[in-house]
C-alpha cells in the first residue's frame, strides 16, 4: 500500500504542522486515530473533547494497546496525571480539533509542493455527495489519481480525515465541505484551499443554523472567498446570491437554457432507469448525455461536474465514465419486496429542496394510484420547520398519493398539509420515530405489485429500519 505523506512525516514535522509543544521524542506513525478501543503501536492518538466524551479519560487504554504517541490538551497536563509510558511522543496543543486541521493543511502544501496537484472543494444544500462522486469518476476517467470524501465525512473531523490519507501519487483531492452555522465552511476552506470550487444549489438546509435562505448563500458562499481560486462553477439559479463577488471573473454559470449562459443543459428526460439530456458547452459543442441515476435533479449535478474537470470529452467517453458512478447507501438507492415493491431508499437525509425532487422524481416514474410515501421529519429548519413540514404535506396531496406515512414529532404537520390539500385521512398514518414498525404493519397489508414505495427523511430518523421491516433486498 502506498505510503501516505503523513507516514513520511517525522515527529519534529508532526509538532510543527500542530503548532505543538512536543517533548523531543522521535518516530514515525503510520496513522491518525480518535477511536480508543482500535488503538495499536505506530498510532497518534488525538484526544478530542466531545459533547459525550474526552479522549483524555481513555488515555490510559491507548497506552496500554501500545499506542505511542498522543496529541493531548496542553492544559491537561498528562505527564503529572498520569502514568506515561517511556518513549511515548506527547504533542500538547491548545485545541486538539484545530491542530488536527492544522496537520491536515501542512499534508495538503507538502503535496502541492511537489508539483501537479489540485484541490476540488464542492459545498452546497444538496447533492454534494453526487457530485463529488461524478467529478470523482471523471476524473479518473482522465487517468488521475484521485484522493475524494469518503462518505459523508465533510466537516471539521471528516475534512482532516480523509486529507491524512494522502499520497505523494494523488493528482487531485476532491473533498465535500459541509456546515450547519456560518464561519464552518471559511474555517474548512482554510484547511483544504481549493484551486476550484463548486456550489451545487442553495436551498432551505440547516436554517436553524443559518437563519434563512440569504444567510444559507452567504455560508455557502464563504468557499468561494478562497484566495488562490482558479475556477468557479455555479448553477444559474444561485446567480442573485453570488454575482458580485470579488471572484466574479472565475465564475463559469451552468443553466438550463441558452438565455442562462453559454453552458446548459436541456432536453431532460427522466425514468426509472436513469436521465438523459444535451449538455451544451461554451455555445459551440453539445453532448448526448445518460447517466444511469436516479432524478433529473441529477443533471445539473453532472453538468456541474464536467464543467469543473473542464477539457475536451466525446460523448462515448463521459457516457462510459458515468457508468463507474456509485453513489454511498441511502440516496435513491432501488430496493424490493414482495410482492414486486419497488422501494426507493433515499433516507441518508432531507431537507424542503431535497423532499420536493424525490416527490418529483416519484411522480415522474409512478402512477398516483401505485405511490406510496414514508416521510420522516425534516430537522434543523428552526421557526420555520412547521410551516416547511406543512409545505411538504401539500406537495405530497398535489403529486398524488396511494398511502402516506409521515413519522417523527413533525408527522402532524405534514399530515395536516396533506390533508389541507383534499388528501383522504384513511390514506395517511402517523406515528413517533420509535413506532416505525407500527406504520410499517399498517401500510405493509395495504401494497400491491407494482407499488412504488418512497422512503425519505432525516438522518435522525433512521428510516431506513423500514428496509429490514419490509423485508427487501436491495437491487
Amino acid at each position: 500500500m502506498e505510503e501516505t505523506i503523513f507516514e513520511m512525516m517525522n515527529a519534529k514535522a508532526i509538532a510543527t504542522a500542530l503548532g505543538a509543544k512536543w517533548n523531543r521524542i522521535g518516530t514515525k506513525f503510520r496513522r491518525t486515530l480518535f477511536d480508543s478501543r482500535r488503538a495499536s503501536d505506530g498510532d497518534l492518538f488525538f484526544a478530542l473533547k466531545g459533547e459525550r466524551f474526552d479522549g483524555h479519560d481513555f488515555l490510559d487504554q491507548v497506552f496500554d494497546q501500545g499506542c505511542r504517541g498522543v496529541v493531548v490538551d496542553r492544559k491537561r497536563d498528562i505527564r503529572t496525571a498520569m502514568n506515561v509510558p517511556d518513549g511515548t511522543a506527547i504533542f500538547e496543543v491548545d485545541d486538539v480539533l484545530t491542530a488536527f486541521g492544522c496537520l491536515a493543511h501542512e499534508i495538503l502544501g507538502l503535496r502541492r509542493n511537489m508539483g501537479d496537484f489540485a484541490v476540488y472543494a464542492i459545498t452546497g444544500s444538496n447533492g454534494k455527495t453526487t457530485t463529488k462522486e461524478i467529478l470523482a469518476t471523471l476524473l479518473e476517467a482522465k487517468g488521475k489519481c484521485v484522493l475524494k470524501t469518503e462518505g459523508n465525512l465533510n466537516n471539521y473531523i471528516g475534512l482532516p480525515m480523509n486529507v491524512v490519507q494522502l499520497t505523494p501519487k494523488h493528482d487531485v483531492a476532491v473533498l465535500e465541505m459541509g456546515a450547519n452555522a456560518p464561519g464552518e465552511i471559511a474555517h474548512l476552506r482554510h484547511i483544504a484551499p481549493p484551486d476550484i470550487a463548486i456550489i451545487t444549489c442553495v436551498g432551505a438546509a440547516h436554517l436553524g443554523g443559518f437563519g434563512s435562505i440569504e444567510g444559507v448563500a452567504r455560508a455557502k458562499g464563504e468557499l468561494l472567498e478562497a484566495p488562490d481560486l482558479n475556477k468557479i462553477v455555479l448553477p444559474c439559479a444561485t446567480r442573485s446570491y453570488y454575482a458580485d463577488i470579488a471572484n466574479a471573473n472565475k465564475i463559469i454559470w451552468v443553466g438550463t437554457s441558452a438565455e442562462d449562459s453559454s453552458t446548459y443543459i436541456d432536453d431532460i428526460e427522466a425514468d426509472s432507469e436513469g436521465i438523459r439530456f444535451k449538455y451544451h458547452v461554451d455555445g459551440t459543442m453539445v453532448h448526448d448525455i445518460a447517466l444511469p441515476l436516479l432524478g433529473a435533479h441529477n443533471a445539473m449535478n453532472l453538468a456541474l461536474a464536467l464543467t469543473a474537470v473542464g477539457g475536451a470529452w466525446t460523448d462515448d467517453a463521459i457516457n462510459s465514465a458515468l457508468l463507474n458512478v456509485k453513489l454511498p447507501s441511502g440516496r435513491l438507492e432501488r430496493w424490493h419486496a414482495a410482492p414486486s415493491i419497488v422501494i426507493l431508499h433515499d433516507a441518508y437525509n432531507a431537507n424542503p429542496l431535497s423532499m420536493h425532487e424525490a416527490l418529483r422524481l416519484v411522480a415522474t416514474i409512478s402512477k398516483p394510484q401505485n405511490r406510496c410515501l414514508i416521510l420522516g421529519e425534516m430537522r434543523e429548519l428552526g421557526d420555520t420547520s412547521d410551516e416547511c413540514h406543512r409545505t411538504l404535506g401539500r406537495e405530497a396531496a398535489a403529486c398524488g398519493f396511494k398511502k402516506l406515512v409521515c413519522i417523527g414529532p413533525s408527522a402532524h404537520c405534514i399530515s395536516a398539509g396533506a390533508l389541507a390539500a383534499g388528501a383522504s385521512p384513511c390514506d395517511i398514518f402517523c406515528a413517533p420515530k420509535d413506532e416505525l414498525q407500527s406504520a410499517i404493519d399498517w401500510l405493509r397489508p395495504q401494497l400491491a405489485t407494482g407499488d412504488i414505495c418512497l422512503i425519505k427523511g432525516s438522518r435522525g430518523m433512521e428510516l431506513e429500519r423500514a428496509l429490514s421491516m419490509f423485508g427487501a433486498e436491495i437491487g
